[in-house]
Order: structure tokens, then sequence, then C-alpha cells
């Protein structure tokens, strides 16, 4: 590797000594000729270079890694669908019942499109009768669920009656 370092420093600086030499006398033969030496240089370099550099290349070991399935584009947008109806529901149950809750929304494809399939409900405060019917209703509308497609969860991931 260092050879080529060294290749292509002398390259650049024949160069700009081939620069330098055009202002001085004009563009002509002597610039041309240090272009081609350095060139020539170059290549013989690369040639000397290249043996080494192949048993470098063949003793390199790519690191093996196994197949990852991350699912089709279709999935992708459901759950990015579900996880935006989660985040705005959430904003309506805080604004029109007055509870600080986490929805887990489950989308399902059916033949003419999208639906909620279950709603998973985790309140992040206490939450009196009243609340719980006024969230029910609320997401029963929005989501056009029955009641029992609804399940409320305990922070700690048990069902709530």
């Amino acid at each position: 590797m260092q050879a080529l370092e060294r290749a292509a420093a002398v390259f650049c600086t024949a160069c700009i000594c081939a620069e330098l030499l055009s202002r001085f006398v004009g563009q002509g033969w002597g610039q041309k000729c240090i272009k081609a030496v350095a060139g020539l240089y170059i290549l013989v370099v690369f040639a000397d270079a290249l043996p080494g550099a192949k048993a470098q290349f063949t003793a390199l070991e790519l690191p093996q890694v196994s197949a990852v399935s991350v699912g089709s584009l279709e999935d992708a947008v459901l759950a990015q669908t579900a996880e935006e109806l989660s985040r705005t529901l959430e904003e309506r149950c805080l604004s029109e019942a007055g509870v600080s809750l986490r929805l887990n929304i489950s989308l399902s494809r059916t033949a003419e499109g999208v639906e909620a399939a279950e709603v998973q409900i985790v309140p992040r405060d206490a939450v009196t009768a009243s609340q719980k019917r006024a969230i029910e209703t609320l997401l029963e509308g929005q989501l056009q669920l029955g009641p029992e497609c609804i399940k409320w969860n305990s922070p700690s991931g048990e069902d709530v009656p």
C-alpha cells in the first residue's frame, strides 16, 4: 500500500511540475513528456504492487451474516399506519376523556382494504368507569370495532376486566 501512496505522490508532484513548466515555457512537448513519464511510473508501481495486493485481498475474509427477513413493504406501511393511528387516538383520548394512555392497534388486510382487528389499551393513570366507557365509545366509533375487540391492560401487561 505504501508503494501506491508513494506513486500517487510522485504522480501529483510530476503534474504540478508539468503545470509550472507550461507557465514558464508554454504548453508543449515538455509538459506532455513529464505527464507521460509520471503516468508510466504509476503503471509500473501498480504492476509491481498488484501481486502483493492480490494476496492481501484473498486473505481478507468477509464476515458471515445470516439472512434477515425484513418483511414486505406492505407490512411496513401497515405498521407505520397503525403507529400513527394509535398516536392520533391517544391524543383524542387525552383531550376528550382526560386520560393519558397508550394504544396498540392491530390492523389486518381484508378484501376491501385494511381494517382494525383489535386495540389494546394501557392507561398511564387511574381510569374511572365513566372515562373507560367514554374511551371505549370513542374507539368503537373511530375504528369500527365491537366491544369484544377492545382489551384493557395494566402497565405491567396484565389484562384488566
